[in-house]
């Protein structure tokens, strides 16, 4: 239950403010409004380095979380994951298994969930009629199974943002201001906005029927495709690399590749903590600080044969696990770490995924130096690295 009280600087939210994003010119006018209430209702938030990052699209995992959020329901915590490639110490553990519990949503046909996936119109509307308790008609014969909870938005105009029955795209991966004001629609059609909210709200919004038709119509100035083929992380944690400041007293990075690091290797499905690469840095004429690593997955296989990703050294994790859901992954690590004479070795650790893939073969690679994060430009290794060929079986 929400304590609606600290919602009251809703009241002095201006027409079109947003929030303190360092990003706020790239939200659209008519995202404006929905996102600056779900920021003050706490459904959504930012990212760690004060973006809000309109035009990315958001993963299942993060769409639970948000769905969660806005429905104000009480979470839902079991004692074992539903879903074979979820942990309890997931982030996002709790609002998954809340999804399920509810009945919102499903794994896959082989069990897992996937929760770095991008959601897309299809799966959401499914969710979002579901969650909200809109009425939901029966499917007629050979209709697609998400043309019913389409129709269910469609009946109290609370389709996505400038969609329709007849273009609703029911494939394309929807950004996050796109998700932010189509949950603002349905919060208030279902009477979950706090009443400082709907103060002004007739001042600072207007529906998109209003908006599309109108003389003066809004255009959504967010590409249909925008949307970044890296892998982020997730909205709380999100930290792009690049970010340590460049110093003139800090020394040269060396990196090598752990010779022990094997060229092949064949893993059972679900196996965890799979060794993907393994690399050795150390340093001349002065220390070095890292803050994150970047790499790319490439070979025959695809990026759903794994399912998160995380670095160690000597066996403690030194970043977050980080879900997967392309090819291209930055790793930060949980502090800024210090590098010097002695070699340190860094291990990145992988969860296999459940789909069995035969022939097919996954690489782990630090590409450039400019994929590590660190306070020096001189960073002296054969780039780019490569790490071991991994098959699952």
């Amino acid at each position: 239950m929400r304590f609606w009280l600290l919602a009251i600087f809703t009241f002095f939210i201006p027409v079109g403010f947003a929030g303190d994003f360092t990003d706020n010119e790239h939200i659209p006018d008519w995202a404006q409004y929905p996102i600056s209430v779900l920021e003050q209702e706490e459904v959504i938030s930012g990212n760690d380095d004060g973006s809000f990052a309109p035009e990315r699209a958001m993963n299942r995992a993060e769409f639970c979380k948000v769905i969660v959020n806005a429905t104000g329901v009480d979470k839902y915590l079991p004692l074992t994951s539903h879903f074979p490639d979820i942990e309890r110490d997931d982030w996002f553990f709790d609002f998954v298994e809340t999804a399920k519990y509810y009945g919102w949503i499903d794994g896959y046909p082989d069990g897992t969930f996937r929760p770095g996936n991008k959601i897309n119109r299809a799966e959401a509307a499914k969710i979002l009629a579901n969650a909200f308790d809109l009425p939901i008609p029966d499917r007629k014969a050979g209709q697609e199974w998400s043309v019913p909870y389409f129709e269910a938005l469609s009946q109290s105009d609370l389709l996505a943002y400038g969609s329709s029955l007849d273009d609703k795209d029911a494939g394309k991966n929807p950004h996050r201001a796109e998700i932010s004001e189509q949950i603002f629609r349905l919060m208030k059609h279902t009477g979950r906005l706090s009443p400082f909210a709907l103060a002004n709200y007739k001042d600072n919004y207007t529906p998109p029927s209003a908006a599309i038709t109108g003389d003066n119509a809004q255009q959504d100035s967010l590409s249909n495709n925008a949307t970044s083929n890296d892998i982020t992380l997730f909205e709380y944690t999100e930290k792009d690399t690049g970010t340590v400041k460049i110093e003139a007293a800090a020394g040269d990075l060396h990196i090598t590749k752990n010779p022990s690091l094997p060229s092949n290797l064949q893993v059972s499905r679900g196996r965890k903590g799979v060794k993907a690469h393994s690399v050795t840095l150390s340093t001349k004429n002065g220390s070095v600080k890292i803050g994150a690593l970047k790499f790319r997955r490439t070979g025959t296989g695809i990026s759903d044969d794994f399912i998160r990703a995380w670095l160690e050294i000597d066996g403690d994790a030194i970043s977050p696990k980080i879900i997967l859901s392309g090819d291209i992954i930055n790793i930060p690590f949980h502090n800024l770490i210090s590098f010097g004479s002695s070699p340190k070795t860094i291990d990145l650790k992988v969860d296999a995924g459940f789909t069995t893939t035969g022939s097919r073969k996954s690489r782990f690679v630090l590409f450039l130096p400019e994929w590590i994060d660190a306070n020096t430009k001189n960073k002296i290794g054969f780039f780019p690295l490569g790490g071991t060929d991994i098959s699952i079986k």
